[in-house]
């Protein structure tokens, strides 16, 4: 993944380092030094950064469809610990209240049937899109379809508040949470 980024980067910068070359020659025969420096210095360091922003990415793991799942279905989970609950999404202390309501939702539709489904693609920028399946009654009648963001924070992947958020209202449920 890193070598895919860096030939992208070192191709991009290419025609970049192309053209300052040709316009230092193209003032003549007298070499800018300064300038040549210049230049190779601003090449360098655009190389560098894209390189650690590639090996940041690269660092966290990409997780599955099913272990993304997993997660959903881990933190709606009763005998979870609400600290490890709001833990697993994005801003979580801001649902901290609403818990025992969407534990409300969930009784309310016992035969409910949701999931991460694949593909899950990884938008190179500490975020994730895969989608969310939601079947409210479990019959297949009425299956709802949503793209669910998560991102990489504190060291783990959790899902986007604002997604969460559309989660819910594509459930019909609402919460202070969401605004």
């Amino acid at each position: 993944m890193v070598m895919q980024s860096t030939v992208r980067t070192v191709r991009s910068l290419g025609p970049t380092c192309l053209a300052a070359v040709v316009l230092l020659t193209a003032c003549g025969s007298d070499t800018d030094e300064a300038a040549v420096d210049a230049a190779r210095s601003s090449a360098n360091a655009s190389l560098s950064s894209s390189v650690v922003a590639a090996s940041s990415a690269a660092r966290h793991p990409m997780p599955t469809a099913a272990e993304l799942d997993s997660q959903i279905k881990r933190a709606l989970d009763p005998a979870l610990p609400d600290t490890e609950r709001t833990a697993l999404i994005e801003d979580g202390e801001a649902f901290r209240g609403a818990i025992p309501d969407m534990y409300q939702a969930l009784h309310d539709n016992p035969h409910a049937v949701y999931g991460v489904t694949d593909p899950v693609f990884d938008n190179r920028d500490g975020t994730l899109t895969a989608t969310m399946r939601l079947d409210k009654d479990g019959t297949g009648a009425a299956v709802r379809t949503t793209v669910v963001h998560f991102v990489f924070l504190d060291g783990r992947w959790k899902i986007s508040r604002t997604d969460l958020c559309g989660i819910l209202r594509s459930a019909d449920y609402h919460t202070p949470a969401c605004g």
